[in-house]
């Protein structure tokens, strides 16, 4: 009796335990809840072993259920659900068969059949509790009896048939999972078609007793089984990293990506989809064509890769995978680093393209200014310049002859010198003015707040002294944006300039207005916007614009610099 009580408990405790264990692991949970339901269900059946009639009648009733429950562990391993049409009409008819040709028993035979797997008495057991008749009906051993075998050994047949095709269609990950559980449900079908068989012909048979514990060590076998192919996915996991470890160092595109994983996991049918272009729904392929994830019944499982909170790629996988999450989490948090090197490498190329734009519009725009001062000096000072060297020399003749029309014509010629001078001035002061190279950003924006026809407010923080070209940068930046609030800000009635060097390393500005805003498209389609950005860009800094309609627009930016 000791040996028995052991064998129960193992076949009671030993699911329980494998599945709870899958369920807190997070190792095909479903599964493990099924296999932990399967052992407490197994230990109804034990109530076989009670000598009192009811107990034992209960309990066999038990076993007829268990078996319609092995046969659905058995087909829904590993994800713990039913893959198609084809596994739930087994399951099904296992339960019909159960319910139409075992379960009348209970009213029609005066007594069980033995051996069971789920009893160890086989003579002298106790009767049916349930049995309802005078005298047991011939039909019982003549019809149900032989329509029983005949049921369950067509139900094991295909059982057996759906494994084999799924073992040969498996991927190798799938079959280290599959292989140990479904030698054991192939075993298990085989051996109780073989038990109700001998059972029919020689039911007196010594053989049958041992058979009948061998089938009732199923359950355990099964979780045991179920704990060897994790072992064995496991074992897998460290190469399968390695390979896909060895594939992301060169950054791949979606088309090396999905061969990584399909070699990494040695399952060709590893696909990856990734979220269909702005403005589209859905998916598409590595090759940019619309793709649809799987079904739920398809034997395949999707999981997603992300980055900054959005998806950017979902990898479709054979569920045997989902048995083995931190493998799975490993490979998508790979593929997860190998798109962000990816982007990160995009970036700085558009980055670097974008600097070299800007250096190439800087350079256009110094040589454009370069030619407008020459312009403006052929123009203007010169044409002065050289007009006031013709004047002295008609002036001296001039002077020669009447000497007081010719004083008259030297003052003249000094308010002729006086006007080119200013011009000069007014021409260098286009280029660093006097007032920002003597004392700074604040006093020179502020004397450019002055002469604005808007008021215009200038708050400043820790200002001090920079390099010339990053005052000069600034200053213009707030140039151009006060321009930008006279030209196009309808409505305005003020402005407020803010510079904050109160950050360490950087200095900070932001010119707004509370005009009517304007569009992103107005925002865009200007040059002074270009020009500002440029010229912070080209020193390592950047510019944003913003603009609420009714709000005004803001100009913020900022460049790296430290206070001399």
């Amino acid at each position: 009796m000791g040996t028995v009580a052991l064998a129960h408990a193992a076949i009671v405790a030993v699911p329980i335990a494998v599945g709870l264990h899958a369920w807190y692991s997070g190792s095909n949970e479903r599964f493990g809840i099924l296999l932990a339901a399967a052992g407490g269900w197994a230990f109804l059946t034990t109530l076989a072993e009670s000598s009192d009639e009811l107990l034992y009648s209960l309990g066999r009733t038990a076993g007829w259920a268990m078996e319609v429950l092995l046969v659905y562990l058995f087909l829904a391993f590993p994800s713990g659900r039913l893959r198609d049409r084809r596994d739930r009409l087994l399951v099904a008819a296992m339960g019909v068969a159960v319910l139409i040709l075992f379960a009348p028993r209970l009213v029609l035979a005066e007594r069980f059949e033995v051996p069971s797997p789920y009893t160890s008495c086989v003579r002298d057991c106790p009767g049916n509790a349930l049995f309802a008749l005078d005298r047991e009906p011939a039909f019982v051993d003549a019809v149900m009896q032989p329509l029983g075998v005949v049921a369950i050994l067509l139900v094991m047949l295909g059982v057996i048939a759906r494994l084999q095709r799924r073992m040969t269609a498996a991927t190798p990950l799938a079959q280290r999972l599959y292989a140990p559980v479904a030698t054991v449900a192939i075993l298990r079908a085989g051996v109780l078609a073989v038990a109700i068989c001998a059972r029919w012909l020689a039911p007196s048979a010594p053989l049958l007793e041992t058979v009948a514990w061998v089938l009732a060590l199923a359950l355990p076998l099964i979780a045991l089984a179920f704990v060897a192919g994790l072992l064995r996915c496991r074992l897998f996991a460290g190469p399968a990293l390695e390979r896909l470890a060895a594939c992301m160092r060169t950054m791949p595109d979606p088309v090396m990506l999905r061969r990584a994983f399909a070699e990494a996991f040695e399952d060709p049918s590893v696909d990856v989809r990734f979220p269909a272009p702005r403005g589209s729904t859905g998916w598409v392929d590595a090759r940019g064509r619309p793709a649809s994830l799987p079904a739920s019944d398809s034997g395949l499982c999707v999981s997603t890769a992300s980055g900054d909170g959005k998806p950017i790629a979902a990898i479709v996988h054979d569920e045997a995978l989902c048995a083995q999450p931190q493998l799975l989490r490993a490979g998508l948090a790979l593929a997860e680093v190998a798109f962000a090197n990816r982007r990160l490498a995009v970036d700085a190329e558009a980055a670097m393209q974008e600097v070299q734009a800007s250096r190439a519009r800087i350079a256009a725009g110094a040589e454009r200014e370069r030619r407008r001062i020459e312009r403006d000096l052929h123009d203007g000072a010169q044409q002065r310049l050289v007009a006031l060297r013709i004047e002295l020399e008609l002036a001296e003749e001039v002077v020669r002859q009447d000497p007081e029309r010719g004083v008259r014509l030297l003052r003249e010629l000094e308010r002729e010198l006086d006007q080119a001078l200013e011009e000069l001035r007014a021409l260098a002061h286009g280029v660093y003015p006097p007032l920002l190279a003597d004392r700074g950003l604040t006093a020179a924006l502020r004397a450019v707040a002055a002469r604005t026809p808007l008021p215009v407010r200038v708050e400043s923080r820790a200002i001090g002294r920079y390099a010339p070209e990053i005052e000069s940068a600034v200053y213009f930046c707030v140039l151009e944006a006060l321009q930008n609030v006279l030209k196009h800000a309808r409505g305005a009635r003020r402005a407020w300039i803010d510079l904050d060097g109160s950050l360490p390393g950087e200095l900070r500005l932001s010119v707004r207005d509370d005009g009517d805003g304007a569009s992103r498209a107005r925002l865009s389609a200007g040059t002074g916007i270009v020009n500002m950005r440029d010229r912070l860009v080209a020193l390592g800094g950047e510019l944003e614009v913003t603009s609420v309609p009714g709000r005004g627009t803001r100009v913020r930016g900022g460049v790296p610099a430290h206070q001399s």
